[in-house]
């Protein structure tokens, strides 16, 4: 199953690159920064104590994260969000 309703309540910034939302109705956070970005969902504390996390590489830089276009980084929480959905296990934090 992908279908998956996402309301992105806030998405900006730079260095970090942040959002917030829900996700089927649970609250994430999405983090872009240095090296890396991650979607944390649900949980007790969606940022300390997330139900589920996920965390990609990005770009060649050090910086290369922190500097990512909403559109981009939308992209990613999208598809972070549909992992979620179809069960796929999630990372440790």
């Amino acid at each position: 199953m992908t279908d998956v309703e996402v309301h992105v309540e806030f998405l900006g910034g730079n260095c970090p690159v942040q959002g917030e939302g829900t996700v089927d109705g649970k609250p994430f956070y999405f983090r872009a920064r240095g090296e890396s970005w991650s979607m944390s969902i649900g949980g007790p504390d969606v940022v300390g104590a997330p139900e589920w996390y996920w965390e990609e590489d990005y770009g060649t830089g050090p910086f290369d994260a922190g500097w990512m276009r909403d559109e981009e980084a939308e992209g990613f929480l999208r598809a972070a969000a549909v992992r979620w959905r179809n069960g796929e296990k999630g990372m440790t934090p």
